[in-house]
């Protein structure tokens, strides 16, 4: 019976993740973007976490590079990381990444981005989710 209920509370914490909504979405030329923060406010100081979903809509297989930044209210950008993906066609991938905010943050809401770079004169997507910082 104990293992039964610690194979099912491991399952839960695996599911809780693809539960909780995704706030933004962005698409553009065969790859969708979605973003979410983790939790959607902290004590300067505290960390989040980041999660984008990238979804290769088009029929072929696509190498892009995904990168996250974040900007406080004051004006300050932080680059958080970026990821070299090859998606073959309808594939789909989760990239995480987390935002340590500092003990001086500025107080207010954060915009925390996930872009792709365009190339071949093809625009890059973006999307955006907001983080408060207390």
């Amino acid at each position: 019976m104990r293992n039964y209920l610690i194979k099912s509370m491991m399952l839960m914490m695996c599911l809780m993740p693809a539960l909780v909504p995704l706030p933004t979405k962005a698409q553009s030329s065969g790859t969708t973007l979605h973003i979410s923060v983790n939790p959607t406010t902290v004590i300067a100081g505290e960390w989040a976490g980041v999660s984008a979903a990238i979804i290769n809509d088009s029929t072929a297989k696509v190498r892009i590079t995904v990168t996250f930044s974040a900007v406080d209210p004051c004006g300050t950008k932080m680059d958080l990381g970026y990821n070299r993906l090859a998606l073959g066609p309808g594939e789909s991938v989760l990239v995480t990444t987390s935002y340590p905010t500092k003990t001086t943050a500025c107080s207010g809401t954060h915009a925390v981005t996930v872009s792709t770079g365009g190339k071949g004169g093809n625009p890059g997507v973006s999307a955006t989710a907001y983080l408060e910082v207390t």
